[in-house]
């Protein structure tokens, strides 16, 4: 029986961890889904614009420039004020429960790497949203 461990607390602490996996796993899907519908709408959306912008002679680079960056930089915007956010909240969290750390910056790379990598799937996943070729229904439409 080892003295001075409290083992109640160490299976509370394992049941909280295991609840913060689990919540983060639930948002990462959810907000990957979010994203893949905002931005398959908005794409099927802008397709009548996209064509008339075509069709006016913009050039299929800067079409695919420009539908990247409507959807990175409000991203990107968003994953700068979560980081923020989340390690302001870890931070009260620290300085509230007592704790001799008030600043954990070794997370901090992980989550930037992870931020870089969602930039770089919405980079990727908004270039086939671009349409190729000029549909003449879309035309008709307009």
């Amino acid at each position: 029986d080892p003295a001075g461990i409290n083992i109640e607390a160490l299976r509370q602490l394992t049941v909280i961890k295991t609840l913060l996996v689990a919540g983060m796993v639930m948002g990462l899907v959810i907000g990957v889904a979010a994203f893949l519908v905002s931005v398959t709408d908005r794409a099927v959306e802008r397709r009548s614009q996209v064509t008339a912008l075509a069709l006016i002679g913009a050039r299929p680079r800067v079409l695919r420039a420009v539908q990247c960056l409507q959807v990175v930089l409000p991203l990107a915007v968003g994953l700068v004020l979560a980081l923020v956010a989340g390690k302001l909240a870890e931070t009260a969290y620290l300085v509230t429960g007592g704790g001799e750390v008030f600043w954990d910056g070794a997370g901090v790379p992980v989550l930037l790497v992870c931020a870089g990598g969602v930039l770089v799937a919405a980079v990727v996943g908004t270039l086939p949203l671009t349409g190729r070729r000029i549909d003449p229904e879309l035309i008709r439409r307009d």
